[in-house]
């Protein structure tokens, strides 16, 4: 296959690509508005129950958001970052932590085995809460693109790649 072909090819995959992602954009974002309409209807009373539902929803509208931003920031740059994925990270661990305190203060009579395991629970969340802020930070102080901190990369590998498979097939004359 010569090259011109493969740089074709390409192309329409990346359209392909974009076409995909635009749908998965739209469901994300249809799928976050009717979560909220949900929760905001189902806020039935000022009750602890009711609110720690509502909190949830919200919590899990936000992961969603999260996720919808960074499709939208690769359809716009082509490229993949991990911040918005360690966000995702601490908001899901969170919203664990928050879902063990609620069922531990709304429950009664809870068994000391129960106990024991959300105890377990909450100290593993927590630690990855910490991990992931650690991480968020680092991956901030670390030298990357400077045009894009936290980016992988992978946009300039590919070029390189690209360049170099084109100058071997012109060296080669093939």
């Amino acid at each position: 296959m010569n090259n011109g072909r493969i740089v074709h090819i390409t192309g329409w995959l990346r359209i392909l690509s974009d076409v995909v992602h635009i749908l998965i954009a739209l469901s994300l974002l249809f799928s976050a508005a009717f979560l909220m309409i949900s929760a905001f209807i189902n806020l039935k009373s000022m009750g602890r129950d009711s609110i720690f539902h509502f909190i949830n929803e919200i919590l899990f509208v936000l992961i969603i958001m999260e996720i919808f931003v960074t499709v939208i920031t690769y359809l716009r740059e082509h490229r993949v970052t991990f911040q918005p994925f360690l966000v995702v990270g601490i908001i899901a661990s969170i919203r664990k932590i928050l879902t063990i305190e609620a069922h531990l203060a709304i429950e009664e009579g809870i068994g000391s085995d129960v106990f024991s395991r959300s105890m377990i629970e909450l100290g593993v969340n927590t630690l990855i809460v910490f991990i992931l802020v650690i991480s968020f930070y680092l991956l901030a102080k670390a030298p990357g693109p400077s045009d894009c901190p936290g980016c992988l990369g992978i946009e300039d590998i590919t070029k390189k790649l690209e360049a170099l498979i084109s100058e071997r097939k012109e060296g080669s004359g093939g």
